[in-house]
């Protein structure tokens, strides 16, 4: 992987998201995202191999409880970012992203 990329892979159990993520990929992990929920019955993503994440991170992992919302999925982020985390107190969203 391109140390400018960011990914998805499923490893035992856990949706892990590497790389860089930003708005130039940010759809093309979405879109894999999508192919990998449907192999799980429960969405435990953990970020601890993310290097970095633009505000587009944000609208990623709100898609993704939309996402688990609508499939009655549970949905467990785990080793959140710092950096994620103070977007989404500016933002005010942390009723949404807990």
């Amino acid at each position: 992987m391109d140390s400018h990329q960011a990914d998805i892979t499923l490893q035992n159990g856990r949706l892990m998201v590497s790389g860089q993520l930003d708005f130039g990929n940010v759809m093309s992990v979405y879109e894999k995202s999508l192919a990998l929920f449907e192999r799980c019955a429960e969405l435990n993503i953990d970020f601890s191999p993310l290097k970095s994440s633009d505000s587009s991170g944000i609208a990623l992992v709100i898609e993704w409880i939309k996402y688990a919302k609508q499939h009655h999925k549970a949905i467990q982020l785990i080793n959140f970012p710092q950096d994620l985390k103070s977007i989404v107190k500016a933002a005010r969203l942390e009723k949404i992203v807990k």
